[in-house]
């Protein structure tokens, strides 16, 4: 099992550090060419698309993981699943553009780009965990994070072209989502078969149980972009969007080993749960040492010195960075594989955090300014690893290895 996960982690993160390569050279290229604020409302948008799906699909995504890793999809009417699911979701994405709208008063261009990109990436993150459900995890990565890398390829040509304003980046994105979701659709249907099977109400069931903790995850990744323009304004955004960009190494690794240890959990009864702490110790390590260490000429050759003041930021995050990676290593473990009960633990532990987060995130902005947001999430974190720790050792007796 261990060298098998092993070699699926390292396809997943050859191919998502591709992706994200170019889906960091977009923002790189993005913060050199528009102002600070122009960068920062991109930075918003941006932010609001990828925000609002995660909680749209109230669980459901997870729950096709977790639950088609167990049973066969192709016995399944999946498709008709989806349609349930989705239009639930439509109803959600169009409660959170209301939302958007109340609180940043977008125009209404961009308020429909909103919805028509939050819908079709709920379709992406849908039609992706299917895949991923059925161990094909390169494929499923691509078809989820594809988007973020084509990106890119888009925003040179229209730079050749005409140049670039924030308007080209914002209906630029979402017109990359809208060709990759309707890819990714035509594609399951034509390799994944549907048999005469109803997928039962446990599905839905998992996937609601799991909401409360994916909305809290969701909440306490995006809400610092969200609150730092109200506070602090655009300008502030884009320092801590440009800061966040050294550290995708960590993102990266933890969205490719939680994209596997997931499913893979759930369909092995022992896990080697030690043995790979051990291991994401000394690969964590040695990113937290380089960033912390080369922090200042990273953000000057990135940025060609324009956000230099933004070294300690970048250092508290790797830390942050490092901290997501052991949370999601025991996440993965309570979610593909243990009970019922730890489930209820693991959601009351994510909305806690959720709320200390809000709170937390609130007054060290009032206070610290824009690093008041990674101090925030270094709490926070620190909080969510702990505790998570804690429920897998409080039920390890249902795991065929000794934790």
């Amino acid at each position: 099992m261990l060298k098998k996960m092993v070699l699926n982690i390292g396809g997943v993160f050859l191919v998502l550090s591709a992706i994200m390569l170019f889906a960091s050279f977009s923002s790189i290229l993005l913060a050199r060419l528009l102002s600070p604020n122009d960068f920062g409302e991109f930075a918003l948008m941006r932010t609001l698309i990828l925000f609002i799906p995660p909680l749209a699909v109230w669980g459901q995504d997870i729950a096709t993981a977790r639950f088609f890793s167990r049973n066969d999809a192709r016995r399944y009417r999946w498709d008709a699943a989806f349609r349930n699911v989705l239009s639930v979701t439509t109803v959600l994405v169009v409660l959170g553009v209301a939302v958007a709208w109340f609180v940043y008063k977008l125009e209404a261009a961009k308020l429909a780009g909103l919805f028509i990109a939050a819908v079709l990436l709920s379709c992406i993150i849908l039609f992706s965990n299917l895949m991923r459900s059925r161990a094909r995890y390169t494929e499923a990565i691509l078809m989820l994070n594809g988007f973020r890398g084509l990106f890119f390829f888009v925003l040179v040509i229209v730079y050749f072209s005409v140049g670039i304003t924030k308007y080209d980046a914002i209906f630029g994105y979402i017109f990359i989502i809208a060709l990759v979701a309707f890819v990714d659709i035509g594609y399951s249907f034509r390799t994944i078969g549907r048999g005469g099977l109803k997928v039962p109400k446990e599905f839905y069931a998992s996937g609601l149980i799991l909401m409360g903790s994916q909305m809290a995850v969701t909440i306490m990744t995006s809400l610092d972009s969200l609150l730092v323009p109200r506070i602090l304004g655009y300008d502030s955004l884009a320092l801590y969007a440009a800061a966040l960009v050294p550290i995708q190494a960590f993102n990266i690794l933890g969205r490719a080993g939680k994209y596997v240890w997931v499913p893979e959990f759930g369909r092995n009864e022992r896990v080697r749960f030690k043995l790979l702490g051990s291991a994401l110790f000394f690969v964590t390590l040695g990113f937290v040492l380089v960033v912390f260490v080369g922090a200042k000429p990273i953000l000057h050759i990135l940025y060609g010195g324009k956000y230099d003041h933004g070294v300690t930021l970048l250092r508290v995050l790797a830390f942050v960075g490092a901290g997501r990676l052991f949370y999601g290593l025991s996440s993965s473990l309570i979610v593909g594989r243990l009970k019922k009960e730890a489930l209820y633990y693991h959601l009351r532990i994510n909305i806690a955090a959720m709320i200390v987060y809000v709170i937390t995130l609130y007054f060290m902005l009032k206070e610290f300014g824009v690093m008041g947001a990674a101090l925030a999430l270094l709490i926070v974190t620190t909080l969510r690893m702990g505790l998570s720790y804690w429920v897998v050792y409080k039920f390890k007796d249902g795991l065929k290895e000794t934790i």
